[in-house]
């Protein structure tokens, strides 16, 4: 009877069981460690280098080696007295090799972290102001040391909303009228961080002391939101439309530096949370006479038990704003 490679594995001494298994099931595949030893060669110019840093025997290196190059046909090192250094062939190769290598090592940290953490990358979601002032920090906070990637995605409330339903986000930090009714649905769990009130945004050669009357900016220009779902758009037509007028609209953006710009060359003014005041602007800030309320900012997760990470990324954004709420 015919002998397999299986019945000629179970024969060999356990010594030579790499050797024979190679022996048994020629040019199969590439063994993984032999191209770790590629490339720990070409980082450390010798065999002896490499066997320090993957911590194997000169021997071992020296077999899996040979066992590449003659898979692959090829020399793959040229070796002296002085070292070794990689045939363009040799380059080559570990050029291929460095990328599946890399994943692998993706592969292991992304297993690790899902049973760490419960998931391999974090996707946040965030209005601009909010990624820029308030998320660094506590998102850091909470990834640090877990080997997980995030991915951040900006956009306006109501998009960050549609796509934490359809848990395309695990989570999102959104603004909405302070005090507004809840209307977010069964589907959604959210939660107020704190109120950002909202400030008037004047040209410097206005500063007149105290809070502002605003029906005595009933003839200004206003720069208002490029769409209509800003809480602060929202509130100054309905504060305008109590003292007997309507905006005058100039400017539509969402970008606040635009805003401060505009503001600061004269003629047009704005009513923006205080989150979104910059510095470095020839402008003043004020309060208002009237009551113009404030936008709260929401932390944002689909319903039920949410993983580990998520709930360390809450408690460090209470940590850091829940405080001011």
């Amino acid at each position: 009877m015919e002998t397999g490679p299986t019945e000629e594995l179970v024969r060999a001494p356990c010594h030579d069981y790499g050797r024979a298994m190679l022996e048994a099931v020629p040019d199969r595949m590439i063994d993984l460690r032999q191209l770790q030893v590629l490339r720990a060669i070409a980082v450390n110019g010798s065999l002896a280098g490499a066997a320090r840093q993957l911590q194997f025997g000169q021997p071992t290196i020296s077999y899996h080696l040979e066992a590449l190059e003659s898979h692959l046909g090829a020399r793959l090192v040229e070796r002296s007295p002085a070292g070794a250094v990689l045939t363009d062939i040799g380059a080559m190769v570990l050029e291929h090799a460095a990328g599946v290598l890399d994943r692998i090592a993706v592969v292991e940290s992304d297993v690790r972290a899902r049973l760490a953490h419960g998931l391999a990358t974090l996707r946040v979601g965030a209005f601009t102001t909010a990624a820029t002032k308030l998320l660094p920090r506590p998102l850091r906070r909470a990834t640090e040391d877990s080997g997980v990637r995030v991915e951040l995605t900006e956009a306006e409330p109501l998009e960050l909303l549609t796509r934490v339903r359809a848990r395309s986000l695990h989570c999102a930090l959104i603004y909405d009228v302070a005090g507004a009714t809840p209307r977010y649905g069964s589907d959604l769990y959210v939660e107020k961080l704190f109120d950002d009130p909202f400030r008037l945004l004047l040209p410097a050669d206005r500063a007149a002391a105290g809070p502002v009357d605003l029906g005595q900016l009933a003839d200004e220009g206003w720069i208002i939101s490029a769409g209509g779902y800003d809480p602060s758009d929202q509130t100054l037509f309905a504060t305008c439309q109590l003292l007997g007028f309507r905006p005058r609209i100039v400017l539509r953006t969402d970008n606040y530096s635009v805003i401060h710009g505009f503001v600061a060359a004269g003629g047009m003014v704005a009513l923006v949370p205080e989150l979104a005041l910059e510095q470095g602007h020839d402008v003043v800030v004020r309060e208002t006479a009237q009551e113009v309320g404030a936008r709260s900012v929401l932390f944002v997760t689909p319903a039920g038990p949410q993983p580990p990470l998520i709930e360390r990324l809450r408690a460090e954004l209470h940590s850091h704003y829940g405080a001011s709420a």
